[in-house]
């Protein structure tokens, strides 16, 4: 779907987690539709004030991507993290702010039925295979846009190893 439609692959998983693993391995020509915003992890003293630190990670990488130039409201996009359990909340948070066309890749990148179970391809991980978006200590003061989606109707699909984002988890 990546290489032959419209839709962008977000890769949230941590560096090192790529750095072990790889990357997708995407046709040349749609290298370009790999886009990398890892989670990051909160200082330790923040994690002890809030009261979901995984949630809280997961939303920040979500206001990244919403802030993406290259993705307006209407694309679509395909989030990826390691087995499925954090793309889930940045799928869902996305929905939340008028994303509607967000996705989750079952398994991750590399849980059951992930990418590289599903002998997709891998590359390994080099700055030059995909388009990073590096960490920042500075957020964009958008609380407004942060919100916790609520479940919507879901839609699934069995022909694709795909969920969108507004499935429960």
């Amino acid at each position: 779907m990546v290489t032959s439609q419209d839709y962008v692959l977000i890769d949230v998983r941590t560096e090192k987690d790529k750095a072990k693993t790889g990357v997708p391995q995407l046709p040349s020509n749609a290298k370009n539709k790999l886009i990398s915003i890892p989670l990051e992890e909160l200082p330790s003293k923040t994690k002890s004030m809030v009261r979901n630190a995984k949630q809280a990670e997961a939303e920040i990488a979500a206001l990244k991507i919403s802030y993406l130039k290259r993705i307006g409201k209407g694309s679509n996009v395909i989030i990826m993290d390691s087995y499925c359990d954090s793309s889930k909340i940045v799928a869902k948070t996305l929905n939340s702010v008028g994303f509607k066309n967000c996705w989750v890749m079952a398994g991750g990148f590399s849980g059951r039925k992930g990418w590289a179970q599903s002998r997709l391809g891998t590359d390994s991980y080099n700055l030059s295979v995909v388009e990073v978006v590096t960490p920042s200590r500075v957020i964009p003061a958008a609380a407004d846009r942060l919100v916790t989606a609520s479940s919507s109707a879901s839609r699934t699909t069995t022909s694709r190893k795909l969920l969108p984002g507004s499935v429960d988890g």
